[in-house]
């Protein structure tokens, strides 16, 4: 069976016509792709099965997870069709820069960090409200789309999403994996998704705290090149104060400090109980940069 980064241009899979291709993960390659009308979507489509991975059954619930979903900060589904034995899911093409090109560059301005972090957490807070976990939140994973003047953030790759076990059930599904198996990008898990422990959605919060703390900072708490180290830091080590990382910036407000050591605490009861909770704190720490953060 021929892979989705070897499809050539102009094969037509179902009604669309493969334009170019865009990229393969672990898990899938995605194409860009047109309809008849000239519409251009990005499709996707998994990659042969791993040893130990079903991955066609994981891409099927990636399928069934987007179809869920429906919030301008989150990638959207299309369509879902079969063709020759693989199942391939049709997405909104998005055409933006992941935020990890712009950290590149080095930290944000705070106010662009908050209204950046504040979309994320209103696109996360519609997932959790239908009792998804995204898993795998990270700056490859949030898009900023240019709309003329300000940006909209887009979140994609729904691949290790998380059901909460009475969404699993409506899917006639296990609740995703057991304790002790560890998923996600090591630089952004929570403490328990380090430790392999039962997760909420609470572990999203963490990783928006994580990389908030990137942006304001330019540079994420804990480094290391070795994931174990890196997962051990998440799990033990408290992160390095935000004032001393950025020099006692005048910007790093009491309020300011107060969002970020929320969302990064260890213990997942002593961060913010929800999305729309930190969300209210993010907006008094935008309030309390009047004045000393042009």
């Amino acid at each position: 069976m021929t892979e989705p980064d070897e499809i050539p241009p102009g094969t037509r899979i179902g009604r669309y016509r493969v334009v170019s291709t865009l990229g393969r993960g672990g898990m899938g390659g995605v194409m860009e792709v047109e309809d008849d009308t000239g519409a251009r979507y990005a499709l996707k489509a998994p990659v042969q099965d791993i040893e130990g991975i079903d991955v066609t059954r994981r891409f099927a619930r990636e399928a069934n997870v987007l179809r869920m979903l429906d919030h301008p900060n989150l990638v959207s589904a299309v369509d879902v069709f079969t063709e020759g034995g693989r199942l391939y899911l049709v997405m909104e093409k998005v055409t933006g820069e992941p935020l990890s090109r712009a950290l590149d560059f080095g930290e944000l301005h705070p106010r662009r960090a908050l209204v950046l972090t504040r979309q994320a957490l209103a696109g996360i807070g519609h997932a959790h409200a239908q009792g998804l976990i995204h898993r795998d939140l990270k700056p490859d994973n949030i898009l900023l789309v240019d709309m003329g003047g300000w940006e909209r953030v887009k979140i994609i790759d729904f691949g290790i999403v998380k059901l909460t076990s009475d969404v699993a059930a409506a899917f006639g599904a296990e609740a995703l994996t057991s304790t002790g198996i560890v998923f996600g990008t090591p630089r952004y898990m929570a403490p328990e998704q380090a430790l392999g422990q039962l997760l909420d959605t609470r572990a999203d919060l963490y990783a928006l705290g994580i990389i908030l703390y990137e942006m304001l900072a330019g540079r994420p708490p804990f480094e290391f090149d070795d994931p174990v180290a890196m997962l051990k830091a998440h799990a033990k080590s408290p992160p390095p104060p935000l004032a001393a990382v950025t020099g006692n910036a005048p910007w790093c407000t009491r309020e300011l400090v107060a969002l970020v050591e929320g969302a990064l605490a260890k213990k997942p009861d002593q961060r913010f109980a929800s999305a729309e909770v930190m969300t209210a704190v993010l907006d008094e720490a935008f309030r309390s940069l009047e004045g000393v953060c042009p």
